[in-house]
């Protein structure tokens, strides 16, 4: 039904420049804080279900390559513990 409304509703254009805006998303000035909830929204508007390892590439592709370096070597079970460590390491 969801599917069903969503085609009848929202024009073509609108999830695919959603995609786009989420590939290309990235932190720049933002806060981690930002950076994460924009990822959040993206993702569920996009309504992707992937892996969480693939979700952990793309949130890292996104970040600051100075904390992607530090946080890489810690270890993360979730999409929780990856934003943790991400504003554990810009503070």
């Amino acid at each position: 039904m969801r599917d069903k409304l969503k085609d009848k509703f929202l024009p073509f254009h609108y999830l695919q420049d959603d995609y786009q805006k989420l590939h290309l998303l990235k932190q720049g000035f933002k806060s981690v804080d930002e950076y994460t909830r924009d990822f959040e929204q993206l993702l569920l508007k996009c309504d992707l279900r992937e892996d969480h390892s693939q979700t952990f590439v793309r949130y890292l592709s996104g970040l600051d390559e100075e904390i992607v370096h530090v946080v890489e070597l810690h270890p993360y079970t979730s999409p929780n513990d990856l934003s943790s460590l991400a504003y554990k390491v810009q503070q």
